[in-house]
């Protein structure tokens, strides 16, 4: 049998490695368009502003690969996937065929339509290697401007801050962490930040960016922003340029069944370029992106390799989203709109501390503690466990709604 992986991130190399612990014989190859091997994602903002060596990123060695004999292909672009006769065909001219295939590319920034924008030296922070180009273009005392106020802009805000970068956060829309923090946990979040040293600017749309020596940002209502940095942080989309006219169903991303296998037969997909038929509710917040793909390519790896897995919400890794340098920590449902919801709170405007919990019967459907999480694993087990609080409900919090 021959597998293959194309990307190198959690969902491939959890793949990889489950695949080699079912089956020790098959040839199995990995297939990234970087150049070293996997690395932490979602900790990029960390190395940048120096919290974090660059070594301290990879989670494997090539030498890892070797002892699982799992063939590393690094630095290769994709040319064309030909599905007919499993075929990959890479720009270099290489064809690698295959018997099953998994698609683990990941996703890309979403660069957004501002006029000028195209032409400028922008950065994202998606690769090691952006993060590598951002490290090297920061400079004590410049400016630098980040679009997009959720997660990876406020990390990134925080990695040039230590960094010696005045740093500014534009949001188009009126609050920071929709998905994560409510109205009232986003203004305690703001006021956080910006006591930080950090500047947030809401409802503020960009229609240009004129480049130079430095940034020139012009918003809608006519004011104007100068900043020697640009980033573009507003989100990422999956990377399906290269399945057109392949046959593979594709909407937001790659269309797969609950064994995690897409339209054509043989070819999976899992991580962000998989779009799966997983339960999704208004309010909740999606489970962390790093540990669902570690997971959806664990059960990829065994269908692949002939054991039936389904896959469906209830396999998702329940993670609690955290920053690493504001105190909070949000999970499940934070803005429920049934009545038959009970609401536990506790805030502290003087010390930014605000504690929120959600409860439908005796469970715990969401959190959000900020400032103070020091009980906010416990909470979060709960809600993974979906365990009864009746017993500890009288200690929570003080106040209630």
């Amino acid at each position: 049998m021959r597998y293959v992986i194309l990307g190198n991130g959690a969902a491939g190399i959890s793949a990889a490695e489950t695949l080699r612990s079912l089956d020790e014989l098959s040839k199995i190859t990995i297939i990234s368009e970087e150049n070293v091997p996997t690395y932490t994602k979602f900790l990029l903002p960390d190395y940048v502003g120096g919290r974090l060596t660059r070594e301290k990123l990879f989670l494997r060695s090539t030498k890892n690969y070797e002892d699982n004999k799992i063939n590393l292909m690094l630095n290769k672009k994709l040319d064309e996937i030909d599905v007919k006769n499993k075929c990959i065909k890479l720009a270099c001219g290489t064809k690698v065929e295959y018997d099953k295939l998994l698609i683990a590319t990941g996703a890309k920034p979403v660069i957004p339509k501002i006029d000028g924008l195209e032409n400028s030296n922008y950065l994202t922070i998606n690769s090691i290697a952006d993060a590598d180009i951002m490290r090297d273009k920061a400079a004590e005392g410049k400016s630098a401007v980040i679009i997009g106020g959720g997660l990876t802009g406020i990390e990134t805000a925080y990695a040039l801050k230590n960094l010696g970068m005045n740093t500014t956060i534009v949001e188009r829309e009126n609050s920071i962490l929709p998905q994560h923090l409510d109205s009232m946990g986003s203004e305690i979040f703001i006021n956080q930040v910006q006591k930080d040293g950090i500047k947030v600017l809401l409802s503020k749309n960009i229609i240009s960016v004129t480049s130079g020596e430095e940034y020139l940002l012009e918003f809608s209502n006519g004011e104007k922003l100068n900043c020697h940095m640009l980033v573009i942080a507003i989100g990422t989309k999956p990377c399906l340029d290269i399945f057109e006219g392949t046959g593979i169903k594709c909407q937001r991303g790659i269309l797969v069944n609950q064994y995690l296998e897409s339209s054509v037969k043989d070819v999976y997909a899992a991580g962000d370029v998989a779009e799966s038929p997983t339960y999704k509710s208004k309010g909740y917040i999606s489970g962390y992106i790093w540990s669902n793909a570690l997971t959806q390519g664990k059960y990829a790896a065994f269908n692949m390799a002939g054991q039936p897995n389904e896959f469906s919400s209830s396999k998702i890794v329940s993670s609690a989203i955290r920053l690493r340098d504001v105190p909070l920590i949000s999970m499940g449902l934070v803005k429920p709109d049934e009545k038959d919801f009970e609401v536990i709170v506790e805030f502290d405007r003087e010390s930014n501390m605000y504690k929120k919990i959600v409860l439908k019967d005796t469970k715990v459907k969401g959190m959000i503690f900020l400032g103070d999480v020091k009980t906010g694993n416990i909470i979060a087990d709960y809600i993974r466990k979906d365990k009864d609080i009746s017993d500890i409900k009288h200690l929570i919090f003080s106040e209630s709604n």
